[in-house]
C-alpha cells in the first residue's frame, strides 16, 4: 500500500511539473511564432536586405569601371512581284518590281561601338549613401525590436488571461461552484 502511495504522489509531482514546462514552453513557443508569421517584422527584415543589395548596385555603379558594347544592323526588306510571282527578299538588290525602299535610299547599314567608362569623383557618392544605408538597416532594425516586445507583450497578455481562464474553469471543475465576490 505504501509503495503504491509512493509512486502515485511521485507521478502527481512529476506531472505537475511537466505541466509547468509546457506552460512556459508553450509562452515561449507562442511568442517566437508571433515572430516569425509577423508580416511587419518580414518587412523590416526585407527592407534592410533590399538596402544592402542597393549599397552593393551603388557600389558598383560608383566605384568600378564599366565596359559596355552595343550595335546595330539595318537591313531593308521588300516584297518583289518580278516574274509574276510574289516573294519576300532581303534587300532590292535584284528586284526590278516591288514594294518596299527604294535601293538608291538605303540598301542597310551595320555600326557596332564599345563604350569604356571608369567613375573619378564616384567614391564620395558612394560614401554618402553607405552612410544613408546605414542609417535606413538602424531604423528597419529598431522597428523590427519595436515591433518583437510589442509582440511578447500582446501574447503574454493573451496567454495568462487564457490561463486564468483555464485555471478558473479548472476551479469550477473541481469545486462545483465558483464563489464570486
Amino acid at each position: 500500500m505504501n509503495r503504491l502511495l509512493l509512486s502515485l504522489t511521485f507521478s502527481l509531482v512529476w506531472l505537475y511539473s511537466y505541466g509547468q514546462k509546457i506552460q512556459e514552453c508553450s509562452l515561449y513557443y507562442y511568442i517566437e511564432t508571433a515572430k516569425e508569421n509577423s508580416p511587419l517584422i518580414t518587412d523590416y527584415r526585407n527592407q534592410t536586405e533590399i538596402e544592402q543589395a542597393e549599397l552593393k548596385r551603388l557600389k558598383a555603379m560608383y566605384t568600378h569601371s564599366r565596359l559596355e558594347l552595343n550595335g546595330d544592323y539595318l537591313f531593308v526588306p521588300v516584297i518583289s512581284k518580278d516574274g509574276g510571282r510574289t516573294a519576300f527578299k532581303w534587300n532590292a538588290r535584284s528586284a526590278t518590281d516591288y514594294y518596299g525602299y527604294d535601293l538608291g535610299e538605303s540598301s542597310g547599314s551595320f555600326h557596332a561601338g564599345a563604350t569604356w567608362t571608369q567613375p573619378l569623383l564616384g567614391r564620395s557618392s558612394y560614401k554618402i549613401a553607405q552612410e544613408q544605408a546605414k542609417i535606413n538597416t538602424d531604423m528597419a532594425n529598431n522597428r523590427i525590436r519595436m515591433e518583437e516586445h510589442q509582440l511578447e507583450r500582446s501574447v503574454t497578455e493573451q496567454y495568462l488571461l487564457c490561463l486564468l481562464d483555464k485555471a478558473q474553469i479548472d476551479f469550477t471543475d473541481s469545486v462545483g461552484t465558483v464563489i464570486e465576490h
